[in-house]
């Protein structure tokens, strides 16, 4: 099973939006302009430079891009939590005998210290992360890479994707011919074919999964 990390696994949103109320009060910014910065993040879809860019600019920030990609990157991690349930889902998933493999967009660094916090790192048997395979999600190039990982260590049969993102996880992994799973988080389906599975937590759809 191939499985997305940010808003899947882990709430993600919620730990970028904890972050940036803390940096817009320490850079004196109005507290109104956090739903500018949520829109700007776009869910963590938008390049960090860009975001970077558009920070400086909104404020007059006399700091590098470079730098405010650093914190874009990483000052949101000490928030980020686990999706109740999940730790424990994955273990019961691994422990029925199930590959499960991450699958997510991001830089390694980034995406590793995520794994290492929350302690899920240990809980699943591999990750594949964009930038180490010079491909993003919904390209099929970083889910054949997927998979590859998770027949290395004796995955088999049908495999499935189960995520967040209705086109960079769900609709890439079905133009790759994978069973999907979408975590709706309570949103409607817009459009397009709909995933195989779905519900509106993480912790049920991955019981669905149990052999």
């Amino acid at each position: 099973m191939l499985v997305d990390l940010d808003n899947t696994l882990v709430d993600r949103d919620l730990a970028f939006r904890t972050w940036a109320q803390h940096f817009i009060q320490d850079i004196g910014a109005d507290p109104d302009d956090l739903p500018w910065l949520l829109a700007v993040d776009g869910d963590g879809y938008t390049p960090r430079a860009d975001v970077a860019v558009a920070l400086r600019e909104r404020w007059g920030l006399d700091v590098s891009v470079r730098y405010l990609v650093h914190r874009l990157l990483f000052d949101h991690l000490p928030f980020v939590q686990p999706y109740p349930g999940v730790p424990a889902a994955l273990d019961a998933l691994t422990t029925a005998g199930v590959t499960l493999v991450v699958v997510t967009n991001g830089t390694v660094a980034q995406q590793d210290e995520k794994l290492r916090r929350t302690g899920l790192g240990s809980l699943v048997t591999d990750a594949v992360i964009s930038e180490a395979v010079g491909s993003r999600k919904p390209d099929p190039l970083i889910f054949r890479a997927a998979l590859e990982a998770a027949r290395r260590h004796g995955g088999r049969g049908p495999a499935w994707m189960v995520g967040d993102h209705p086109v960079a996880d769900i609709a890439g992994a079905r133009d790759c011919g994978l069973l999907t799973g979408w975590v709706s988080h309570h949103r409607g389906w817009t459009g397009g074919t709909p995933a195989d599975v779905e519900s509106p937590r993480t912790v049920d759809l991955l019981s669905q999964m149990m052999p």
